[in-house]
């Protein structure tokens, strides 16, 4: 019966092919079983991948009946391979769900068969403090995870680390400014960049002074897309880490700063940063982890949010400039890129001009 040829909905595999599948994640061995779509299509989040939520009505050789529920995911696009990522952090113990296996096309292509995690709004929100709480937790324990010498290294060879993309911040800037002044990027930015071309070397003391900092930082594990998105909840109540293919080496509060190195002004008012940072340093040495001072905490995050506001508006102009190969289709589209990237080209000047405050995150220059 396991060399059963009948298709299934799961991407129109055979049973055959999922059986061992289905007897990993049962933990135990089945005598046959049926497919199930009981829960709809999953969200679309993750970029180009097709993914699907069966159920497996199996029965055992015992007789004993019982139900497990998988989410599969077939990545469609090239890039690093999410199984090593997830083989390598599950011998970590990572908080992360567990996989039951994965099958490879003739092309190379990767179907994961995970654990299936609650992925909906209402079991990740993180509106309130014991929600935020429990999110900077889970990113914390992450964050303490130690590669061994064969994870680090296939990390840097395969994937590269966070700081080599930092450190092609600054030659994108001068990208940046001569598309913006050729009119390519909209109105408002050709006005701006034109106008103002010290700006242009503003931003580069910037981002010079910026990736020399945190190339001196200590280093650690990055999940690089740290957003609530790309986090669900265990059957169990537990929070995980999901979407991982992208995890590699960077200054070790690298994803921490997108949350907590927000200049004040742009910090909920109704949440201590202070408070919150504390807590994240607590967890992270109860996982582990040899946490720095307070302050130096912040210090290190606030010009880890500036770094990566730097790193990331390359990839806005290559989605906002018509005939790049990665610009987007739609023109409304482009037009929101656009705006975001002269909202953060201002606000990184501005940022810059308070590097002698008290706030600021390069007052120790």
């Amino acid at each position: 019966m396991k060399a059963s040829h009948e298709a299934t909905p799961v991407f129109g595999l055979t049973k055959g092919e999922l059986w061992p599948i289905v007897e990993e994640a049962a933990g135990t061995t089945v005598a046959s079983f049926d497919v199930l779509m009981e829960h709809g299509q999953p969200l679309p989040h993750g970029g180009p991948t097709e993914k699907e939520i069966p159920t497996f009505a199996y029965i055992t050789k015992s007789g004993r009946e019982g139900r497990v529920t998988i989410f599969a995911k077939r990545i469609t696009r090239p890039g690093p391979s999410e199984v090593q990522q997830y083989r390598f952090l599950q011998a970590h113990h990572a908080p992360i769900p567990r996989l039951y296996g994965v099958l490879l096309s003739p092309e190379g292509s990767e179907t994961l068969f995970l654990e299936h995690v609650d992925m909906r709004w209402e079991a990740r929100s993180h509106r309130t403090l014991n929600q935020r709480r429990e999110f900077f937790a889970l990113m914390a324990r992450f964050h303490a995870i130690q590669p061994s010498k064969e994870y680090a290294a296939w990390l840097d060879q395969t994937i590269g680390t966070v700081t080599e993309e930092l450190s092609r911040a600054e030659p994108a800037l001068d990208l940046i400014w001569k598309h913006a002044c050729d009119g390519e990027l909209g109105q408002s930015l050709q006005d701006f960049c034109s106008s103002y071309h010290q700006g242009l070397r503003e931003l580069q003391s910037l981002a010079t002074h910026v990736t020399e900092r945190c190339l001196r930082m200590p280093q650690g594990l990055t999940h690089t897309d740290l957003l609530i998105e790309n986090v669900g909840r265990r059957h169990n109540g537990e929070l995980v880490l999901l979407d991982l293919e992208w995890v590699r080496s960077g200054p070790r509060f690298f994803d921490a700063a997108g949350w907590l190195g927000r200049p004040p002004d742009r910090w909920p008012p109704s949440l201590a940063q202070s408070d919150l940072a504390r807590h994240y340093l607590e967890e992270y040495a109860r996982w582990g982890g040899s946490p720095p001072s307070l302050e130096a905490f912040l210090d290190d995050v606030r010009l880890m949010w500036l770094a990566e506001n730097l790193r990331i508006l390359n990839w806005y102009r290559d989605r906002a400039v018509d005939g790049l190969a990665t610009s987007d289709a739609n023109e409304d589209t482009r037009r929101a890129r656009r705006d975001s990237l002269y909202r953060r080209l201002t606000m990184l000047l501005a940022q810059y001009r308070l590097r002698g405050t008290k706030h600021s995150a390069l007052d120790r220059w």
